[in-house]
């Protein structure tokens, strides 16, 4: 009977604690050391699986790009114009971003002021993953909204100007 609770108890634990676990996993770790495997081999194999990691989270995020140009209602480029300290339960100190729509580069003109924020926490971090609240005043990203005027409910991803790889959205901000 012990045994049986004992057993109980740690798979209701691994249960519990998997499903955080599993949110948001490390990284997976390099190919381990072969027998007989010299330390510049191995060091090279790791390097080249890390490349591969790294190319497929970079089109993993081209696709994404593609994805919210195909979804949005329209997509702007936005300054920040101020900065402002925030808070988010269960993370901590943050922070929120006024935006100044700049200019339109597919579907309706916007000109009016918006603010984003971190609303919400994982144990991946705050959300949502915007890049534009990370940034400082001065710094320009591409806005994809769907759903109306630019705010928290309708702006549905944030790129910076610098991590455009979608050829239609390079065209369209080089355009002019």
């Amino acid at each position: 009977m012990f045994i049986r609770t004992l057993l109980a108890t740690l798979i209701a634990a691994l249960a519990l604690t998997g499903a955080h676990a599993a949110a948001c996993p490390p990284p997976p770790p390099g190919p381990p050391q072969e027998v007989g495997e010299s330390d510049e081999s191995h060091a090279a194999r790791v390097a080249a699986f890390r490349a591969e990691q790294d190319a497929q989270h970079a089109a993993w995020l081209h696709a994404r790009q593609q994805r919210m140009w195909d979804e949005a209602d329209s997509v702007i480029i936005a300054r920040i114009v101020r900065v402002s300290a925030d808070r988010v339960d269960y993370w901590g100190d943050t922070q929120r971003v006024s935006l100044r729509p700049l200019r339109t580069i597919k579907g309706r003109r916007y000109s009016n002021r918006f603010e984003l924020r971190y609303t919400d926490a994982t144990s991946c971090g705050p959300m949502p993953a915007f890049d534009a609240i990370q940034g400082q005043v001065g710094d320009e990203f591409v806005i994809f909204i769907q759903g109306g005027r630019p705010s928290q409910r309708t702006v549905h991803q944030t790129a910076a100007l610098t991590a455009i790889t979608d050829t239609r959205i390079v065209e369209a901000i080089s355009a002019d």
